[in-house]
């Protein structure tokens, strides 16, 4: 539960039902086909930001983006940036639109890694990612979010912790729906990149 005193939060945002449910529901607004996997990578960036990217080699995580951006078509439709955290700390930011405002690529390879190096040092713990699913279940259960069947998620929950919660890929459908292509900003970086 977190608690909210003037302009002070005291708790743990990733167990309060109301947080989590709300953005939950600004992300189905645009989402609707969300799976129960897309819901836990959401949770799993918020958590942990992008420190996973540091595992492999910064010039691997270059190439990657450049070979990503290359591919993508410009699309000034879609939303720069959207939050991935309830307190939107945590920023993905959409490389068709950003590739559309005919932003640098190198200046937000900058950025990424800058967050990644923040996220190992601020990094969330499993804790927060297990209590963000449990609260999602909650929610299921309690019929706030009906979309998920609650044994679903639950399930889907303890194959997490059977695996110690790695990080996954979005669901096929979500990949077919919504063709994501992103990258992790952290908030203070926005106003570098805009």
């Amino acid at each position: 539960m977190q608690i909210k005193l003037g302009c002070y939060r005291v708790g743990n945002i990733w167990k309060s039902q109301q947080d989590i449910f709300n953005f939950l529901v600004s992300h189905f607004r645009f989402y609707h086909q969300m799976e129960i996997q897309d819901v836990y990578k959401l949770f799993y960036q918020g958590v942990f930001g992008s420190a996973h990217i540091m595992r492999s080699s910064i010039s691997e995580f270059e190439e990657d983006l450049l070979e990503e951006f290359d591919q993508v078509k410009e699309n000034s439709a879609q939303p720069l940036w959207e939050s991935i955290h309830p307190e939107g700390k945590i920023m993905r930011i959409h490389l068709a639109a950003y590739k559309s405002k005919k932003k640098d690529i190198d200046q937000l390879s900058t950025l990424c890694i800058w967050t990644a190096e923040i996220a190992e040092k601020e990094v969330g713990s499993v804790e927060n990612l297990s209590a963000a699913m449990d609260t999602f279940y909650r929610l299921c259960k309690s019929r706030k979010i009906p979309k998920y069947n609650p044994l679903e998620v639950d399930g889907y929950h303890k194959w997490l912790i059977d695996n110690k919660y790695p990080p996954v890929h979005h669901s096929e459908i979500y990949h077919q729906k919504y063709d994501p292509h992103y990258r992790l900003v952290h908030r203070e970086f926005l106003p570098i990149l805009f």
